[in-house]
């Protein structure tokens, strides 16, 4: 299989601060890659430069063989992402809202909306979606921007802390959709819930002060320290959040 994500030596300063140190790892097509590390630990900002919101101080990254920086419009049309927490226009339906996600996508007439409805289905808001979102729980939106995710089929998902804020059926709706989805795509997601990551993800990649301090599967990161959580804990210093 090739490699779908590609970071090559990714460094990244915010002035003075470095966020990313010399960053390197490849994400293998359909593959599921859990991103975990402490808050601060650089994993919004990985996840930030492959969706071309920030730029890298140097090093590169590649989706699907684009160079996301040299050709931002190509990579991100093979990209479904969630970026920190998702915002809608709180005065717009799902439906309304996924409309203009998918025609600024280039998608139009009978399949977009036939499109707009398997999503809000998929994702459980069949009931709200003629409901303004100002309405909305956090976990309501939460499960908006996965359907908006998917709206056109992408290969790839990037996604940062996507089961925030779910209760406990949504977690498990939410990992029944991954795990759906990522059989067919390659699924790169930042979490702090460790029980997720081990249900849903075949590697893990550890980071901490931007550096990348294992990148395993989890069934090896478990031989070697008895645990996902151990290792956690015995590679970053901290706590398990």
């Amino acid at each position: 299989m090739s490699d779908t994500i590609i970071i090559e030596n990714l460094t990244k300063y915010y002035n003075s601060f470095l966020a990313l140190d010399n960053l390197s790892l490849r994400v293998e097509e359909k593959a599921n890659i859990g991103l975990m590390g402490p808050n601060g630990a650089g994993k919004s900002t990985t996840l930030k430069i492959l969706c071309a919101l920030i730029r890298p101080t140097s090093g590169k990254v590649y989706l699907d063989g684009i160079d996301v920086m040299a050709q931002p419009e190509q990579a991100l049309s093979r990209i479904g992402a969630i970026i920190e927490t998702p915002e809608f226009y709180s005065y717009l339906t799902p439906e309304d809202n996924l409309n203009y996600f998918g025609r600024l996508r280039g998608m139009k007439g009978n399949v977009l909306a036939k499109r707009i409805k398997e999503v809000i289905e998929l994702v459980g808001l069949e009931k709200w979606s003629k409901v303004k979102i100002e309405k909305f729980s956090r976990g309501m939106k939460q499960r908006l921007a996965l359907a908006q995710t998917l709206l056109h089929d992408p290969p790839i998902l990037i996604l940062d802390e996507p089961a925030l804020g779910l209760d406990p059926r949504g977690l498990v709706e939410f990992r029944e959709i991954i795990s759906g989805a990522g059989r067919e795509k390659t699924v790169f997601f930042a979490s702090h819930q460790l029980s997720e990551v081990e249900l849903i993800c075949d590697k893990v990649a550890i980071i901490n002060n931007g550096r990348l301090l294992a990148y395993e599967g989890i069934k090896e990161l478990e031989q070697k320290y008895q645990s996902l959580e151990m290792a956690y804990l015995k590679l970053t210093g901290g706590n398990v959040e």
